[in-house]
């Protein structure tokens, strides 16, 4: 099956190199041990509702099954980009268009910003969201993991406060859906590890595969 990755690369970080002599009467090498600061959303991340404190449901890293987020099946739904940057709100119809012949899955990738590649993320940043009778629309249709590039509008109308209040969990931050085929369905695989401290914001790994 054809992989894609849609992890973001790190943006903001630091990187700290040990170098440790080991020796014996049999051998001598030097290990290197990293030493890793960096934020949650430094590339892609996984937002458990926990990531508001006023909609925290009790989930965090360290006791996500990870076979819940292995090979999940998924479909898209792509909003063609709006040209010249204007202030645009993803409406119902705007979804129900995108999903003619297509099934609604649990899992629902969202890709209205284009190629990111094209800097489609920078350009569009927050112009085009997701009007909140759209969020109403797929918290209905039972979608739980949404893995999208558009969000919350510059004015702060409160979509991630809804989806998280219906315990439905958002991926930020991904790139390539441009690259994911529009005529069916595939399988989306999240990695991660399993910080500890009640962490509800986690970098993660975002794959999807499909059958040729």
């Amino acid at each position: 099956m054809p992989v894609i990755n849609l992890t973001s690369s790190f943006g903001n970080h630091r990187t700290a190199v040990e170098r440790l002599p080991l020796r014996s009467p049999r051998t001598a090498y030097t290990g290197m041990i990293y030493y890793f600061d960096y934020e949650s959303m430094s590339t892609s991340y996984l937002d458990l509702p926990g990531h508001i404190a006023e909609t925290d449901d009790g989930r965090h890293a360290a006791m996500l099954d990870p076979g819940d987020w292995y090979r999940q099946r998924a479909n898209l739904i792509r909003i063609p980009v709006r040209p010249g940057g204007e202030e645009f709100a993803i409406r119902p119809a705007d979804i129900e268009k995108a999903m003619t012949g297509k099934k609604w899955l649990p899992w629902m990738v969202i890709n209205a910003l284009g190629r990111k590649d094209d800097d489609g993320e920078a350009r569009y940043f927050r112009m085009t969201y997701l009007a909140l009778d759209t969020v109403d629309m797929l918290i209905d249709k039972g979608v739980k993991v949404i893995i999208g590039d558009a969000w919350e509008s510059r004015r702060l109308d409160g979509v991630f406060t809804r989806l998280f209040s219906a315990g439905v969990c958002t991926v930020c931050g991904v790139a390539n859906l441009h690259r994911l085929p529009d005529d069916r369905e595939f399988f989306v695989t999240l990695g991660f590890l399993p910080y500890p401290g009640g962490v509800t914001q986690i970098p993660c790994s975002v794959l999807a595969e499909y059958e040729k």
